[in-house]
């Protein structure tokens, strides 16, 4: 198996477990209410992990990528109703590299969702996200 189809399944599953594990237990008020993982009867989940996992091993920047710097950028940002991250949200909380920073939010603005319920109603959900490159 070539060594970047090991690294999209990596990343796959680490986005996957990652995003399971930090749906963020914030509130806030912005274009209605926005949920916390605490507040929600079933979480947004990722509609394609994989899809994930492709995006952001095409966004790592080759000059880190080939010089052997990567690490974790936590995000954190508000998914829509409709599934959708709203683009003014999303917010890099934690990079090793601007560039990477950079790279983590154009990913983030592609990611689509199933969107996250409560009392079974789709609704606002902010959540924290680490997106890991690996070189």
């Amino acid at each position: 198996m070539p060594s970047s189809d090991r690294r999209v399944r990596r990343l796959a599953s680490a986005a996957a477990v990652a995003f399971a594990l930090c749906a963020a237990p914030r509130l806030a008020a912005a274009q209605g209410e926005v949920y916390g993982g605490e507040d929600l009867s079933s979480p947004p989940k990722l509609v394609s992990a994989a899809a994930t996992a492709r995006l952001v091993a095409r966004s790592f920047p080759e000059d880190l990528r080939t010089s052997g710097k990567g690490g974790t950028v936590n995000v954190q940002f508000v998914i829509g109703k409709d599934g959708k991250v709203e683009p003014t949200s999303i917010e890099v909380l934690e990079t090793p590299a601007p560039a990477l920073g950079t790279a983590a939010k154009s990913v983030v603005e592609k990611m689509m969702f199933v969107p996250g319920k409560k009392d079974g109603s789709a609704v606002r959900a902010r959540v924290q996200l680490p997106i890991v490159y690996k070189p």
